[in-house]
């Protein structure tokens, strides 16, 4: 997880980089290229400011993958049996190992019952094996679909066994921000320039600094759960 944070806290410098020269360059009208004056519009500079909520949500959403698939290789690497874990583990174990009941090939002169129940006796002693991927390319989780705001991480979180039992003070409105208008400008609901002017600089600063908090809380809190074992019943 250290890895993970670390990684987390360059993308939020590249961010704050990103903001200081918006905040800059905000009533710069025109520049100069070797002989060539550059005009410079209030459209673009809404663009620029625009541009925010896709770094933003970019950075939520790969961390706290990244986050959820450190948390899902460290359960896997203890090898743990089923009866260890906590019942959010077991219940997500079984959703991926099991889900497929219906197309099992049973074999032959055994009863699909009997079947079933020969699996269901030994599975107390079987090893915990999640993947958070569907396959080594990595390929798109359906937890994580683009869509995630405070509320959703919370019971993304719950599922996964790693449930905050204390909120921080910190605001989650700006999540909800940053992925509506992600959305937005992703579906080409609202234009660049639209968003951009619909938002000050001191309010996009706010937006960011929540944003990062909260995930910075919640990166945090995984790595925790990971250094404390949580998954596993005392």
């Amino acid at each position: 997880m250290d890895v993970i944070i670390s990684e987390f806290e360059e993308k939020v410098s590249e961010i704050d980089e990103y903001v200081f020269f918006v905040q800059r360059t905000v009533h710069l009208r025109g520049f100069t290229i070797a002989t060539d004056r550059v005009q410079v519009s209030s459209t673009v500079h809404n663009i620029l400011k625009s541009n925010l909520f896709l770094l933003l949500s970019n950075l939520v959403e790969a961390s706290f993958k990244n986050a959820l698939e450190k948390l899902c290789i460290q359960i896997t690497s203890e090898n743990i049996t089923y009866n260890k874990v906590i019942p959010e583990i077991k219940k997500l174990w079984i959703e991926k190992k099991y889900k497929n009941f219906e197309n099992v090939k049973i074999p032959k002169n055994m009863q699909k019952s009997e079947f079933v129940m020969n699996i269901i006796n030994s599975i107390t002693e079987d090893i915990i094996e999640i993947k958070f991927y569907t396959d080594e390319e990595k390929r798109k989780n359906d937890d994580i679909s683009g869509n995630v705001d405070a509320r959703e991480i919370n019971k993304i979180n719950m599922k996964y066994g790693a449930k905050i039992l204390t909120q921080p003070s910190i605001s989650t409105q700006s999540l909800l921000t940053v992925k509506i208008q992600r959305n937005n400008l992703a579906h080409g609901d609202e234009s660049f320039s639209e968003c951009g002017r619909n938002y000050t600089l001191t309010e996009l600063e706010e937006i960011k600094n929540e944003s990062i908090d909260y995930m910075r809380f919640i990166l945090n809190h995984i790595k925790e759960v990971i250094e404390n074992k949580q998954y596993i019943v005392e």
